[in-house]
């Protein structure tokens, strides 16, 4: 071969060896590459001559943007007297030449070869120079199996260009599932809103002719104005679903609620310990509901208000069949849990006392049975009702600065008592001048107002008051009949009552987390009930004082925690840390479901009263964990839902 072919180090091709003839095939790529570059016989990639190897640099001289392998500066040797011309290369593009085997190949075939191939053109290479270009050079060109190769680079080159059809379908399909999820996020977000603010999310009626369709529609409809997905699911319906009616309603309240609860179950596992606090109300439909909150806390101490082995804590409003001694929700619980300590509600117990006590004074009872008559008489008639607003306009009493009606009140409102009286102290004056006309003027109701007048004018009603003795003041018999009378019944009733608590144990938590010299029996009960090592936790908790004090003097359980959290001290004094934590967790009222008893009347309002209960608990744990909801993770809602439709059998593309 060296001496046909020049070495490397003395000739350079002046055109490009892969050559694109865009004048004779248009099939090649037109982005081949035009930089000079040295030609080496045995180390050129491009060489069609190198056996199976070529066989792969063809497909791969392709896909770089690469045609056939046309040296043209070159010189050619000789065989019987023929040698290989360049311009056959002008006369079919498909041809190509090995310098290395002295020989022809077919690029295409090469390329795309297939069983019916000329292994000529493809490995073994053609060297019959001799009627080359007008006998066998043709007659490969229309055999069908170059045909079909060339079928093959025709079909190559639109795919590289425009993408096959698969890829526009698998492309069509991504963008497809992006679009429907992007729906399915507004729907979510829109659901979500009215859920947090408590909003009516159905309309009365909800088709094409209703101008009212319910906030969730028409807030969907308001947000189309700007958003493209919206306009073209939901108002243009550009798909065949929409989920915007009540059942998928309901299954997307169900999973966003099911992921708020899975947050919370997690934060209470993490958490440790935790309590319960139960309380039931009616709503207006006239069911019972029941509120579950579970108190524990957080990774800084922070008790929440959101397993039974880990049960600390349990606090009810002390209905008998949740406070029974044997058989009672927390007698049970206690029988599986010993460490469960019950809490009876010591607001509602504060409460209970006011209540017997304004039973039990005879002086108050009449006070506030007066009260309640009085309170019924002007509000059960629009007109006394007015006649009172009138005299308040008259005498000119302020509606900002104090009550502009009066107030009833019950046994399970806690400030009930007090805005009643603050409501007749207020207005008394135009109270006295109502039942004045009422008694003059009607017929009918004038002899009760004149009782009520009678009554509310009375020395007794006015200072809680009677006939005094002439030897004593009425300073002295206020004290002794009145003031000590109410002290002596409520102090009784609070020491009853509060001893259904079991705050020994709590007092003993106290009394190690505040105090600086805690006292020895505190100890003893703490480790016995909660398996501490006594004294390893009573060297921990010297330590923690002495520390404490040098850098903090304020007596205060939050200064403490603060102190613990701060730096590595929770590490060090874990006793202690799971003391404060054991503490907090322990509940001493039920106000936090109270709190939710304020969210069910809005929720359940007299337009609502046919809501389901599942809806409603839905609701209600969204609304409530306002928090919690904002963390809800939309992307797995839409892949629950997506798989809960094939199981329907319903397919869409999500």
């Amino acid at each position: 071969m060296d001496k046909y072919l020049f070495k490397t180090n003395k000739i350079l091709a002046s055109e490009p060896i892969h050559k694109h003839k865009e004048d004779k095939d248009d099939l090649i790529s037109k982005n081949g590459p035009t930089k000079k570059i040295k030609m080496d016989c045995e180390f050129n990639i491009g060489d069609p001559g190198k056996g199976n190897e070529g066989k792969r640099n063809a497909l791969f001289l392709l896909s770089s943007g690469c045609g056939p392998y046309q040296p043209c500066n070159i010189v050619f040797p000789k065989r019987n007297g023929r040698k290989f011309r360049s311009d056959w290369y002008q006369l079919f593009p498909w041809l190509e030449y090995s310098p290395l085997t002295d020989a022809a190949y077919c690029f295409y075939c090469r390329a795309f070869p297939s069983k019916t191939s000329d292994s000529t053109f493809i490995s073994d290479g053609f060297r019959q120079w001799s009627k080359a270009s007008f006998k066998f050079f043709p007659q490969h060109e229309n055999s069908m199996a170059h045909k079909d190769a060339s079928a093959k680079l025709a079909g190559y080159k639109t795919t590289a260009n425009y993408g096959s059809v698969a890829s526009k379908v698998h492309v069509h399909h991504k963008q497809t599932d992006a679009d429907n999820r992007e729906y399915f996020k507004c729907l979510l977000d829109t659901l979500l809103l009215c859920a947090r603010q408590g909003l009516a999310i159905r309309g009365h009626k909800e088709d094409k002719e209703s101008s009212n369709k319910g906030n969730f529609q028409e807030l969907l409809t308001l947000r189309a104005k700007d958003n493209d997905i919206l306009k073209r699911y939901y108002i243009e319906k550009e798909k065949t679903f929409r989920y915007v009616r009540g059942d998928y309603s309901n299954i997307f309240l169900e999973y966003m609620a099911d992921s708020v609860l899975k947050n919370i179950i997690d934060d209470v596992l993490l958490a440790g310990v935790y309590s319960i606090i139960v309380d039931e109300t009616q709503d207006l439909s006239k069911h019972e509901q029941v509120s579950i909150v579970v108190r524990y806390v957080s990774k800084k101490f922070c008790p929440v208000d959101a397993f039974l082995e880990n049960l600390r804590g349990q606090c009810y409003d002390g209905a008998a069949s949740m406070r029974g001694s044997y058989k009672g929700v927390q007698a049970r619980i206690k029988v599986e849990n010993p460490l469960a300590i019950y809490v009876h509600c010591n607001a509602h117990i504060l409460n209970l006392c006011l209540v017997d006590l304004a039973k039990q004074v005879c002086q108050l009872r009449n006070v506030f049975g007066t009260l309640n008559v009085l309170h019924n008489f002007v509000g059960a008639s629009s007109k006394r009702q007015a006649l009172f607003e009138k005299m308040r306009s008259t005498l000119h009493i302020s509606t900002t600065d104090g009550p502009t009606t009066l107030k009833s009140f019950s046994d399970t409102r806690w400030s009930s008592r007090i805005d009643s009286l603050n409501a007749i102290v207020f207005n008394f004056k135009a109270v006295v001048n109502t039942l004045e006309n009422i008694s003059e003027t009607d017929v009918v109701h004038g002899s009760d107002a004149n009782s009520l007048l009678g009554s509310i004018n009375t020395f007794e009603f006015l200072f809680c008051g009677s006939k005094q003795p002439e030897n004593t003041s009425v300073k002295d018999h206020y004290k002794v009949n009145i003031y000590n009378a109410v002290l002596d019944n409520i102090i009784n009733d609070m020491n009853v009552r509060f001893e259904e608590n079991d705050l020994h144990i709590l007092n003993c938590m106290q009394d190690i987390l505040l105090n600086d010299d805690p006292k020895e029996v505190s100890f003893e009960e703490v480790s016995k009930i909660y398996d501490f090592n006594e004294d390893a936790f009573v060297s921990e908790t010297s330590i923690f004082n002495q520390m404490y004090k040098a850098s903090n003097n304020e007596d205060k359980m939050q200064s403490r925690i603060n102190y613990l959290l701060s730096g590595d001290n929770e590490v060090g004094f874990p006793s202690l840390a799971n003391l404060f934590k054991l503490f907090l967790t322990i509940p001493t009222n039920s106000a936090c479901c109270e709190r939710s008893f304020s969210m069910l009347k809005r929720l359940k309002n007299y337009l609502r009263t046919t809501m389901r209960q599942e809806r409603l608990s839905n609701l209600g744990l969204i609304q409530i964990e306002r928090d919690g909801s904002c963390q809800i993770n939309q992307e797995e809602i839409i892949t629950k839902f997506s798989r809960a439709a094939e199981i329907r059998g319903r397919r869409f593309n999500l």
